[in-house]
């Protein structure tokens, strides 16, 4: 736009001048073919100019619609807080009714895939401690940090799934749909931020692409020891007013969540005590045996290693099973440690273990 109006002037003060079709200028006079092509320019640039306030008035459109669709998003979220209370007037629904947005024919299904891990196993509130603590303990003995971080305590009433962390300001966020922090979503260590704090970290409620590529997921429920570990380390930190690199304390704290994981600390800490960790499901048994009954293929595809999951599902059926191995009639195919997505598109060779195997194992 500014181009064009620039080059009117210039254009303008050409007055005895025309342009041939050769591109070569002539001196008034010879005919009013160049006067006609510089009046078309002109009429052109106007025209370029009509599209262009256009286009401006459309996008200033945009942005208003783009508004209200926002303040109507708010607006249904805030009344998501009176649900509650219609609901008390509401007759109540059928408890073991299974509720569906979309038609499927169970008859038609012949395989049934399991995961272990909060689909056959499911696990009390105190995993979370167990997770934070044995992580606690490997960041101070393993990465050095102060001793007086033994002290923390997990904290079940802070975390919850969904959040993100940023890596580059040390803040918690918990975002909408629309991408913008949530009121009461944004946490700095264990302070939440308030308004003018987060626009003067992030400029708006909103976060934009080139934010987000410095967040990380906290998304699954193994997550909520690690975002309370690094709330409570980021606000060591502050409170101790030692200067501290936000990436770094999210590496160190995935790093040590990952140990607790993959070292198997976590999976010999629940197969020591399964009473106080796991939670028994009595209906787990009479619905596999239902669909094995069906006629229906049963596989168990997770990534825990085989002993943890033996360990397990014995406890978790010893009331309903007379043997103890006779939870693994129940599936076709058990696949442990399959390193799941990686799995679906790797091709890494089976290792075959027979129970005999993996006793000798044990005791070597």
């Amino acid at each position: 736009m500014a181009s064009f109006r620039r080059l009117l002037p210039l254009c303008s003060s050409l007055r005895g001048t025309r342009f041939s079709s050769s591109g070569v200028y002539e001196r008034f006079g010879a005919n009013v073919c160049g006067y006609s092509k510089f009046t078309s320019s002109v009429h052109t640039v106007s025209k370029f100019e009509e599209k262009i306030k256009r286009a401006e008035a459309d996008a200033s459109e945009d942005n208003d619609d783009i508004d209200n669709i926002r303040r109507e998003f708010d607006a249904a979220k805030r009344s998501f807080l009176e649900i509650p209370e219609a609901l008390k007037a509401m007759p109540k629904t059928n408890p073991e009714g299974i509720y569906v947005n979309r038609g499927l024919r169970l008859d038609l299904i012949q395989v049934y895939g399991f995961d272990y891990d909060f689909t056959l196993a499911h696990y009390s509130a105190n995993l979370q401690n167990l997770i934070y603590d044995l992580a606690k303990e490997h960041m101070v003995k393993e990465f050095k940090y102060p001793e007086v971080c033994m002290s923390f305590k997990y904290d079940p009433s802070f975390p919850i799934r969904g959040l993100y962390y940023d890596r580059e300001h040390g803040c918690l966020l918990k975002l909408d749909f629309f991408g913008s922090i949530e009121e009461e979503g944004c946490f700095y260590g264990r302070h939440q931020l308030s308004e003018e704090e987060i626009v003067e970290i992030y400029g708006t409620r909103h976060i934009g692409r080139d934010q987000a590529r410095r967040l990380v997921g906290l998304m699954d429920f193994f997550c909520f020891s690690e975002a309370c570990l690094i709330a409570d380390m980021v606000q060591y930190f502050v409170d101790a007013k030692l200067e501290f690199d936000a990436c770094y304390i999210y590496e160190d704290v995935n790093n040590a969540i990952q140990h607790v994981h993959h070292s198997g600390l976590m999976h010999r800490g629940i197969l020591s005590d399964p009473h106080r960790y796991l939670v028994k499901n009595g209906q787990l048994l009479q619905f596999l045996r239902i669909l094995k009954e069906k006629g229906k293929r049963l596989f168990l595809l997770t990534n825990s290693p085989y002993y943890f999951v033996d360990g397990g599902m014995q406890f978790m059926l010893e009331d309903s099973t007379g043997n103890s191995d006779s939870w693994k009639e129940l599936f076709d195919v058990v696949i442990a440690k399959a390193n799941k997505p990686g799995f679906y598109t790797s091709e890494h060779p089976f290792r075959f273990v027979s129970s005999a195997f993996y006793i000798l194992f044990l005791f070597l």
